[in-house]
């Protein structure tokens, strides 16, 4: 995928566009979420401009995933990280762009609710990591109490 270039950038994402960096190192994109949600705590809401940012946000950082695509495809551990971590954010800013139009987002569903495929991919990660560590810390052909021997 294509670096946004600054154009694209502030017609994609006008509302956020100045906390928006193009990394010419990386060739990515960087952002400056967090100075942005400070400045806007002091704006009183509903706010039609504050919600819409709140959509951009959701929309920049799923983006950012499609981007990184190729980069996470090597990694199965890095890209499921990834994977939650764009989730929730784009998650809560859609909650939060509800909130800034005075709308009530409804209840807060968990991202294992939400998101069953994370979920099990998830816990399939950690059975094999486990696994792992079983393996490396168990002689083969050991019993599963061989730490206990009595040494001496």
């Amino acid at each position: 995928m294509d670096v946004v270039p600054e154009c694209e950038a502030s017609n994609r994402w006008p509302h956020i566009r100045r906390f928006l960096r193009i990394d010419e190192a990386t060739d990515g994109v960087d952002d400056d979420y967090l100075t942005w949600h400070f400045a806007t705590e002091r704006v009183s809401l509903p706010s039609v401009k504050v919600a819409a940012a709140y959509e951009e946000w959701a929309d920049f950082f799923e983006w950012c995933l499609e981007w990184r695509a190729d980069e996470l495809a090597a990694g199965r551990v890095k890209r499921h990280l990834v994977e939650e971590w764009t989730d929730s954010m784009a998650y809560c800013c859609r909650r939060s762009a509800a909130w800034a139009r005075g709308d009530d987002p409804g209840e807060w569903v968990p991202q294992h609710q939400r998101r069953p495929d994370l979920d099990a991919e998830g816990r399939a990660i950690v059975v094999e990591i486990i696994a792992g560590l079983d393996a490396w810390r168990q002689p083969a052909g050991a019993h599963a109490d061989w730490r206990l021997r009595k040494v001496g």
